[in-house]
């Protein structure tokens, strides 16, 4: 009568293996996994010990004192709520400030080449869309990513520093 084997491994990258049957099924399975290489977790690709992007922030943000500016344009189908997502984004890497206000981002966003007269109706969508809080009255209203907003903001900066990089 074949006894029945049992083998179980958990390897320091996180990966696990488990197998039950004859001594030969699971000699061959161990062999299988520890013989393949492990693609690296999605959220782990070119980035480890982190959970951002990586950004060439130099590549596409211009700071000058308290602020910034996108050195070139987002692809002509983004919008400005698409700027300043990235903007914002880089507002809390680059400066440290978090929660710019709306004077600072409509100047920022001037300054890189998008006509905006009021940025409540410019971030409208994005509000509505759960991308961006915002809190505060008139000009000294305050802007802040929301998690899925700083997910899409990266994306967005991502792209950007992309297409810097191979023009």
């Amino acid at each position: 009568m074949d006894q029945n084997n049992r083998l179980r491994l958990k390897l320091p990258d996180g990966s696990e293996f488990e197998a039950e049957g004859s001594q030969e099924f699971v000699r061959a399975e161990r062999l299988e996994f520890l013989s393949n290489p492990k693609p690296p977790a999605a959220a782990q690709i070119g980035r480890p010990d982190s959970q951002e992007p990586t950004i060439a922030w130099e590549a596409i943000i211009e700071r000058k004192g308290h602020n910034a500016y996108l050195r070139a344009k987002l692809p002509a189908d983004r919008p400005q709520k698409d700027a300043c997502l990235v903007l914002m984004a880089a507002s809390g890497k680059l400066l440290h400030q978090p929660k710019p206000t709306a004077a600072q981002l409509a100047k920022w966003l001037r300054i890189s080449g998008y006509p905006v007269q009021r940025m409540d109706r410019a971030l409208q969508e994005a509000i509505a869309q759960g991308e961006i809080l915002s809190s505060g009255s008139r000009r000294a209203r305050r802007y802040e990513l929301t998690g899925p907003g700083r997910i899409k903001a990266y994306l967005l900066a991502h792209q950007l520093s992309t297409l810097v990089a191979t023009a």
